[in-house]
């Protein structure tokens, strides 16, 4: 039987990389998430709704980015504290592990370094699609920006993510030209029948958390999200810092 893009028998062939976690790892992540107990708070961080915040995670840390008031689109980019260059790719990250990321998934940089920067330890959301098609955790949107809200609304000067994430990282002497396709933690995204992106308000409610392992020492930049995606009543953020 000849084959076509790559698989037999004719069926579509799916683009995936190698950059799952070995059985070690995976049982050192799982003790990271269970051992609450044994963490040390580092530093407690408010971001309020349709603001932003950088700061730094050290190698080995545990971040949690939690929703401590109600549902909030998280937009977070990565840049290695050492060497700014090193920036997280959603590209690449897509390629590995698919369009929604949760439990056991890596956050990688692009492809001249392509290392796993940070790593998913726990998700308090279902990672299963919903009846409408849509799934937690997304890869497929860039993020929100003036030149984007104007054209909707007619409105200029709207709160916008790339405004946010660029005032996040001007204290690390990064600018606008630095802000990249972000990670967006809790929008609830799909794809439809027309092959459009699309997405509706988030499963996220008030207590609803994402834990990562740093695995390098890292700038972190985080917008709550201004836009709809976070749905009408955006509840801000909440950062806690732990040493395991």
């Amino acid at each position: 039987m000849p084959e076509r893009n790559g698989s037999p028998d004719g069926a579509p062939a799916r683009a995936v990389e190698a950059g799952g976690i070995d059985e070690e790892n995976r049982s050192f992540y799982a003790r990271l998430a269970a051992d609450t107990g044994s963490r040390k708070p580092v530093r407690t961080i408010a971001i309020p709704a349709r603001r932003g915040k950088g700061f730094v995670v050290e190698q080995g840390q545990i971040m949690r980015l939690g929703c401590h008031e109600g549902p909030q689109v998280a937009d977070l980019d990565l840049f290695n504290l050492d060497n700014s260059k090193e920036q997280f790719s959603s590209s690449k990250t897509r390629i590995i592990h698919g369009c929604h990321l949760t439990t056991g998934h890596r956050l990688w940089s692009h492809p001249i370094y392509e290392r796993p920067m940070m790593t998913i330890i726990a998700d308090s959301l279902p990672h299963a699609r919903s009846p409408d098609g849509t799934v937690s955790h997304d890869l497929l949107y860039g993020m929100c920006d003036e030149r984007t809200h104007f054209r909707r609304t007619g409105i200029a000067g709207l709160p916008n993510c790339r405004d946010n994430l660029t005032e996040a990282v001007a204290e690390f002497s990064l600018s606008a030209a630095d802000v990249h396709d972000p990670f967006n933690v809790f929008m609830r995204t799909g794809i439809d029948e027309g092959d459009g992106l699309f997405y509706v308000a988030p499963e996220a409610k008030q207590g609803d958390y994402m834990e990562f392992y740093a695995e390098m020492n890292l700038i972190c930049a985080i917008s709550a999200c201004p836009g709809l995606s976070s749905g009408p009543d955006p509840g801000g953020l909440k950062i806690e810092i732990f040493s395991p």
